[in-house]
């Protein structure tokens, strides 16, 4: 039979928790740009072109993922909030407790799928009204005939629950901005644990526009003593110098807000940094990465030369992953603020 007669895309899984999970992450808008190839998935959003986020789908992910190259790109638009809905729709891939969906339904939805009674994807219990009972997952088989027809999603509800087929419109995409990183033009590599990155961002006051972000090198010349600075002040300076230190500054309608984590191995596990830098972003694009965190492991921040970031979340690993994989990546790009004068 030739290729042009079978679905270009069939995927099936067991569990659409951690799918789910890789799409909520970059929920900034409403539709989304899917391309398909024989790697798996790239779901792209972008917020009036200022921020690229990315989600990597690896076919890692499912139990079952067949593609059947076109003659034309795999490519097209989708409305990434009724995808969500519908993988939600037996109430077991909703957000990760049953608080962020109380409190998304009692303000504004910020974010595609929000406002879903869900799951504690922690401990993997089907909570409702906050009891918890047996776990239940929600299987899919996913399938997309070609350009022009709809994304079919067959869900069901366990193995012998009830099944539900959903059908989504698929658009021609939009032009997207998605500008590569160039890792040859690199200035800052650092990769963390995702939780410093998070309850740093969760300290920044509220009120700061911009978020600046400051490394030094090792082996960096120490500083002149500054008057009055305490004994601890200066062997924290004189630590920075020696090892290295990556900061993030924010200023406040009540102060500046500084968060220092040095190059140490109980912290960094990889600061590259030849020279100083320092670059500011706008902190609505790191409110946006908050969300993103949740659930994941590492956090990789890359910086080019001119201050353009790229930020790599990596979700932890999944069952049937072999050694070596990855379960799903987040990506967010942005291009740095001009410098006050």
């Amino acid at each position: 039979m030739a290729n042009q007669d079978l679905p270009v895309l069939v995927a099936e899984t067991n569990d659409v928790r951690p799918f789910a999970r890789l799409l909520r992450g970059i929920g900034l808008r409403h539709n989304a740009v899917m391309e398909i190839s024989e790697a798996g998935f790239a779901v792209t959003v972008e917020e009036v072109r200022t921020l690229c986020a990315i989600a990597w789908i690896p076919t890692s992910l499912f139990t079952s993922f067949t593609y059947n190259q076109p003659s034309i790109p795999a490519t097209f638009e989708f409305n990434l909030d009724s995808l969500l809905q519908c993988l939600n729709i037996f109430g077991n891939a909703g957000p990760t407790s049953s608080n962020t969906a109380t409190s998304a339904v009692k303000s504004k939805r910020r974010w595609a799928g929000e406002g879903e009674v869900g799951v504690d994807e922690d401990n993997e219990e089907y909570q409702v009204s906050g009891r918890k009972g047996k776990e239940r997952k929600t299987g899919m088989r996913m399938e997309w005939t070609g350009q022009g027809h709809d994304l079919n999603v067959l869900l069901s509800d366990d193995s012998r629950g009830p099944t539900t087929t959903c059908e989504l419109r698929t658009m021609e995409p939009e032009e997207l901005m998605n500008a590569q990183f160039d890792p040859d033009d690199m200035a800052l590599y650092v990769i963390m644990k995702s939780e410093w990155l998070r309850d740093a961002l969760f300290d920044l006051p509220p009120s700061c526009t911009r978020i600046t972000l400051l490394a030094h090198p090792p082996k960096e010349p120490i500083p002149p003593r500054e008057p009055n600075a305490t004994v601890s002040s200066i062997g924290r300076r004189e630590r920075r110098a020696e090892v290295g230190q990556f900061t993030i500054l924010a200023e406040g309608d009540f102060g500046m807000t500084e968060l220092d984590y040095p190059n140490d191995k109980e912290v960094m596990d990889k600061f590259d940094c030849a020279e100083k830098v320092k670059f500011s972003y706008n902190s609505s694009h790191f409110a946006l990465l908050h969300r993103a965190l949740h659930q994941s492991l590492k956090v990789c921040l890359q910086i080019e030369k001119s201050g353009f970031l790229c930020v790599q979340i990596m979700m932890p690993l999944s069952e049937n992953v072999e050694i070596g994989g990855h379960s799903g990546i987040l990506e967010f790009k942005m291009h740095a603020l001009e410098e006050d004068d």
